[in-house]
């Protein structure tokens, strides 16, 4: 599967890379539910509210913690329903970084890095 690439320099740099999960591949088997999920790589020292932005519409997804990293499963309402954009906010800070819009797919692992 192919690998996407989105980087966005502000304050500090974004990074998005969507993939897949690959499974059993047998065709007897009933695919389970799958889910969607954005894991936060966060290599800043301040934690982040991470927003998932669609059509001016935003939802928070929760905090990622400074220096660690954070699982988030998206809202069923934004899988397969076009491009999603990432939003970070240093918690006490004031100037958010944005990544660009990224196709998600049901079962997408979307990785997304929060630079120093």
């Amino acid at each position: 599967m192919p690998q996407h690439s989105v980087r966005l320099a502000a304050a500090l740099l974004f990074a998005a890379l969507p993939a897949c999960h690959h499974g059993p591949s047998s065709e007897a088997e009933a695919p389970a539910p799958a889910h969607t999920m954005l894991r936060v790589v966060n290599r800043n020292f301040y934690d982040f509210t991470i927003y998932l932005v669609r059509f001016g519409d935003r939802v928070r997804l929760g905090t990622a913690t400074g220096n660690g990293t954070t699982m988030f499963e998206f809202p069923s309402q934004f899988v397969q329903t076009g491009a999603v954009r990432f939003e970070a906010n240093a918690v006490g800070g004031t100037a958010p970084a944005f990544t660009e819009q990224i196709s998600v797919r049901p079962g997408d692992v979307v990785t997304v890095q929060i630079q120093p």
